[in-house]
């Protein structure tokens, strides 16, 4: 089996994706592992709107940060196509690992979110090796998800405490519903 194959198997990509190619950057530390992904030839791809498959209409060089290889930071580097759908027009595809716009796996993004849910933003950053604003965007969209999908409309009573987090002016309130036996608590900020 050749290493682009176990590559593939590894990032769990399926057809049309594969990994062709892989290069590691030593100028930098920690080094840099450097994965090409590649769509097949010919490949045709969904419409992001309808998911009518479609021909390619151009393609734009992006980059992930995925999970370290060993000791080494990896990033995944492909060519993303747009389609040309002939009722939604020229749109830009979502890749099957990663958010749009994101610029991490959604591996790299569980990981972290694993890492933000047991510690500060700034020590998982520390561990992980990006900014902690970086983190602080994954953590806010995940977040704003979970919002978004929040039912209140059988709320009929709330609680909420304060608490002080640290010595100073750092508070903590939580917002209770006061009937739900389980999983009462409806906000924390």
């Amino acid at each position: 089996m050749a290493s682009s194959d176990i590559f593939t198997l590894g990032l769990g990509l399926t057809p049309p994706w594969r990994v062709v190619d892989q290069r590691l950057e030593t100028d930098y530390q920690p080094h840099e592992l450097h994965l090409a992904v590649a769509a097949d030839p010919g490949a045709r791809f969904p419409c992001p709107t309808c998911g009518r498959l479609c021909k390619p209409h151009d393609w734009k060089e992006l980059s992930w940060r995925h999970l370290n290889f060993f000791q080494h930071a990896c990033i995944i580097e492909a060519r993303v196509p747009r389609t040309d759908c002939p009722e939604h027009g020229v749109l830009r595809i979502a890749v099957p690992w990663a958010r749009p716009d994101s610029g991490f796996t959604l591996l790299f993004e569980q990981a972290a979110l694993a890492l933000m849910r047991e510690m500060p933003v700034a020590a998982a950053a520390r561990i992980i090796g990006v900014t902690d604003q970086r983190l602080w965007r994954i953590l806010r969209y995940y977040v704003g998800r979970a919002i978004e999908r929040l039912d209140l409309s059988g709320v009929e009573a709330i609680a909420l405490d304060e608490t002080a987090a640290k010595r100073g002016h750092s508070y903590v309130t939580v917002f209770i519903d006061l009937d739900a036996a389980e999983r009462p608590v409806l906000f924390v900020t």
